[in-house]
């Protein structure tokens, strides 16, 4: 309780009591996940650094300099099937998220693809034996209210809620991963992932997922990105130029507004527009980069 903060006024009180019902909620469901799936935590506030449970990633720059990249993962899960050792990675978010393919070719969303790509490099390390990536989610943890037009059971708004846990982001388009993940999973969809399967053992086509080979190329990729980046840091590259993709802008979260001042009323302060993509255009955008990287 440190200083009793929670314990101090009223208001404080009730935010420990939201609090409470967050995460029992949320531990309550992750529960049940466990129970459903073959997948099971081997690590937690996994650290990746020089001093961290695995080694930092290493960059060697063009004026000879190392950029050295570190980190936290909040969760490593693996399973052991016939076809070997895999590894996803769980991030726990106080909202919804999802891997947006899209974000990934700008370069504004390397997170999860970077903590995949540290798992399958030094798995070795982590669990003794090299492994094959299994994907990447979101869990959303959270306390939901259940909306209904019409009286409902206790058991249809425990269905409802369990469905509104159900875990975001990419996952490898292998059936049997999928049935790892939702063991209850013979065919439909899953009620722990956002994948399912068809009953002719194929995922179906709106499934949140990609292939082994297009996974290689996302991790590929995303070093890529971050070689790039660390090149034009040394390089001196620092002008205000904040991107507009949709309606989303790098300034709506930005905590350096008061130092740049970026004013997008002036006229000489124009966004860097992005151009919209659907998303298998930007993954087909990003083997096509990679492919080109390694014929180079």
């Amino acid at each position: 309780l440190q200083n009793e903060i929670l314990l101090s006024s009223n208001r404080y009180q009730y935010l420990k009591q939201k609090l409470e019902k967050i995460i029992y909620r949320s531990t309550k469901v992750m529960s049940e996940h466990a129970r459903m799936s073959g997948f099971s935590p081997v690590g937690l506030e996994v650290v990746f650094g020089p001093y961290g449970d695995l080694p930092p990633v290493h960059f060697q720059l063009k004026n000879g300099m190392r950029m050295q990249l570190v980190g936290r993962i909040d969760r490593v899960d693996e399973a052991r099937s016939d076809q070997g050792i895999f590894l996803r990675v769980v991030d726990y978010k106080s909202s919804e998220q999802q891997l947006n393919l899209v974000e990934v070719y700008y370069g504004l969303a390397l997170q999860m693809l970077t903590y995949l790509d540290i798992l399958v490099r030094y798995s070795e390390k982590l669990i003794g034996e090299a492994a094959t990536p299994a994907g990447v989610l979101y869990f959303h943890v959270h306390n939901p209210l259940v909306q209904s037009d019409k009286p409902i059971s206790d058991e249809e708004i425990a269905n409802k809620i369990f469905k509104e846990f159900k875990m975001n982001g990419l996952v490898v388009s292998d059936p049997e991963v999928i049935r790892l993940m939702d063991q209850s999973l013979d065919s439909g969809w899953s009620r722990i992932i956002s994948a399912g399967i068809t009953r002719k053992g194929e995922l179906y086509k709106n499934s949140q997922a990609a292939s082994k080979e297009e996974f290689t190329a996302l991790r590929k990729y995303v070093n890529r990105i971050f070689e790039k980046t660390g090149n034009e840091i040394i390089t001196g590259k620092n002008a205000i130029n904040p991107y507009k993709l949709n309606d989303e802008t790098a300034c709506k979260f930005c905590p350096f507004h008061d130092i740049c001042q970026f004013d997008a009323a002036l006229k000489e302060n124009n966004y860097r527009i992005l151009p919209s993509l659907k998303k298998e255009e930007a993954l087909q955008f990003i083997k096509e980069a990679v492919k080109n990287d390694d014929t180079a």
